[in-house]
């Protein structure tokens, strides 16, 4: 789903409580023209979509609130609860100044129904990316073309991570870090909300669609052609490659990379990641020689090397080549095969996995 939009501006909200007449972008004192939001909340403050504060500053830098954000996306896709629908939140009354744009997204199952809608608290780039994509109705597929090293198929935001990041919404470049549990900033939203607001605005006049077939939309003015999809086993792809770097220089044989192997790796890292525990006894499948029984792989000798909180490739297989029971696992030479697994949980942190075999 990959698109050209404009990539220029980040963030921001308005105060929900006692300020004045918001003042406009152009004259907020703490936003340079040369900052990347500047266009975005100077657009977006003409609109009457956010303001500021009643000493002339915007704060680019302060964390939006739930509240906040529900205020400014609601009015930015002109959302609009109906006459009857009430929610059960009893943290947010309609003396709230966001009492009524809340309504208008939980109706519309963008934010969950319930007692608590926690007003206050600040809203995650995860939750931004998912708030978005419902509100603009933006189609989430499963082609990928787009992956973070923070953010794997256990992250429940995924698919609205993803399709954002295809879509230029979001600009984090390309298997870098996407931080989904950090807080968005005033900034930062004003850039989320103009960019998805292009986008629509180009989706009601045709020049973005979505194609069925090919499951992702469209630019009929982009020219660059689509990227190929990236799979989320490239990080654990290229740790295989960088184990048999170290194994050719000190004159081993290169492994092979087992795709038997690969998924029980896989399985294993997946696992740690969903359970929170890091160990080579698995909760769920046992000993590392009992799990390779489970998958039914046939093996003569094995060893597994994991690593835990490793934001990269080179930097796991660096730790297990400076630990010495590792290191002699990674260039032991009757081992014949390797499989791979790489995972995040919840939080964003980092489950690596190699099991090596000899069948």
């Amino acid at each position: 789903m990959k698109l050209r939009i404009p990539a220029t501006v980040l963030a921001a909200t308005l105060i929900l409580g006692n300020w004045s007449a918001p003042v406009q972008a152009a004259t907020f004192q703490d936003v340079p023209k040369n900052h990347y939001a500047y266009e975005a909340i100077d657009s977006l403050s003409e609109k009457g979509i956010l303001g500021g504060y009643p000493d002339g500053t915007y704060r680019i830098n302060q964390p939006v609130t739930r509240a906040q954000a529900a205020k400014i996306i609601a009015l930015a896709a002109g959302l609009k609860p109906s006459a009857n629908f009430q929610p059960d939140f009893l943290d947010v009354t309609p003396a709230h100044g966001a009492y009524q744009h809340i309504r208008a997204l939980t109706e519309r199952g963008i934010f969950n129904n319930g007692e608590r809608f926690n007003p206050n608290a600040p809203l995650t780039r995860g939750q931004m990316a998912k708030i978005l994509t419902l509100a603009y109705d933006i189609i989430v597929d499963d082609n990928d073309l787009m992956t973070f090293q923070d953010v794997n198929r256990l992250n429940g935001y995924k698919g609205f991570i993803t399709t954002l990041a295809e879509l230029g919404i979001t600009t984090t470049a390309q298997g870098q870090a996407f931080k989904p549990n950090d807080n968005v900033t005033r900034a930062q939203l004003a850039a989320f909300v103009k960019r998805a607001m292009d986008f629509d605005a180009e989706r009601k006049t045709g020049e973005i669609y979505y194609d069925k077939t090919q499951q992702r939309y469209i630019d009929k003015n982009a020219s660059i052609p689509q990227p190929p999809a990236i799979q989320d086993d490239t990080f654990a792809a290229d740790s295989i490659k960088l184990v048999n770097k170290e194994r050719t220089a000190q004159k081993r044989t290169a492994l092979k990379s087992d795709a038997a192997l690969n998924k029980i790796a896989q399985t294993k890292a997946e696992d740690m990641a969903k359970n929170q525990y890091f160990a080579h006894l698995s909760p769920t499948y046992g000993s590392v020689g009992k799990m390779l029984d489970t998958f039914k792989y046939s093996w003569t000798a094995y060893g597994e090397n994991i690593a835990k909180g490793y934001t990269s490739p080179e930097s796991a297989v660096e730790g297990w080549m400076d630990s010495k029971n590792h290191r002699d696992n990674l260039l032991q030479s009757k081992f014949k095969n390797i499989g791979a697994g790489y995972a995040t949980d919840a939080d964003g942190t980092t489950y690596w996995v190699h099991i090596f075999a000899a069948n």
